[in-house]
């Protein structure tokens, strides 16, 4: 009968073993990694969804800005070509001819303009004029041939006399405000205000001033010069 307790506590053992296993058998929940697995899913699909929807939207809105700037870009360029935005500060300036009308150089866009700068005191602008006058017959209405005295204390009978006496009735004549003056020697540099020089340039039917020439030119080279221009 020694061996009694023996057996009790083989059998204590045996049962406790019993126990624990049948309490991990009855365990029903997923393990762990496996809900983490879904709950991770879900999310990333969630997530996946939310930023696929918010990055078509970003496309969409960028798509609509790049529509937009392209629209008001290509208004603003017409707008360049086709307005006085292309004109510079000094073509836009009110002269006053010796007939008293009132005219800016941006009021001729569409017609190329010849414009030549002199004196009355100055032999060479004589010169230069009579030929830029011949010009100008033979150009007649395809475009407008201005002379524009430096001397901006004269008045406009002064002009008018001074074109009478030398024969050029195919130019308008007129004389620059000291605001002009100042205005184109910034623009086209001091060369542009000495009348020995005969500074005259050409302006295109868009308003762009073509390259100051100095010297004397020919009736036959300003036409061609006008003519180029209108191209």
């Amino acid at each position: 009968m020694r061996t009694t307790p023996l057996l009790f506590a083989v059998a204590g053992l045996a049962f406790t073993a019993a126990a624990c296993g049948d309490d991990t058998a009855g365990t029903t929940s997923p393990p762990a990694t496996e809900a983490m697995t879904d709950d991770s899913m879900m999310t990333d699909d969630s997530m996946m969804d939310d930023m696929t929807d918010d990055s078509m939207m970003d496309d969409m809105t960028d798509d609509s800005m790049a529509d937009d700037m392209t629209d008001d870009s290509m208004m603003t360029d017409d707008s360049m070509m086709d307005g006085e935005m292309m004109l510079a500060p000094w073509q836009q300036l009110t002269l006053t001819d010796i007939d008293g009308n009132e005219f800016t150089l941006g009021d001729f866009m569409g017609t190329p303009v010849f414009v030549e700068h002199f004196a009355t005191w100055c032999p060479n602008c004589r010169q230069q004029l009579a030929d830029t006058n011949a010009a100008a017959a033979e150009l007649g209405d395809d475009a407008v041939v201005i002379a524009l005295s430096v001397e901006t204390d004269l008045s406009a009978a002064d002009i008018a006399e001074y074109a009478a006496d030398n024969g050029f009735d195919h130019i308008r004549f007129a004389v620059m405000t000291p605001e002009f003056l100042a205005a184109v020697s910034d623009a086209l540099g001091n060369t542009s205000i000495n009348p020995p020089s005969t500074p005259h340039y050409v302006i295109d039917p868009h308003g762009a001033v073509g390259e100051l020439v100095t010297g004397f030119e020919d009736p036959d080279a300003i036409v061609h010069a006008v003519h180029t221009a209108a191209m």
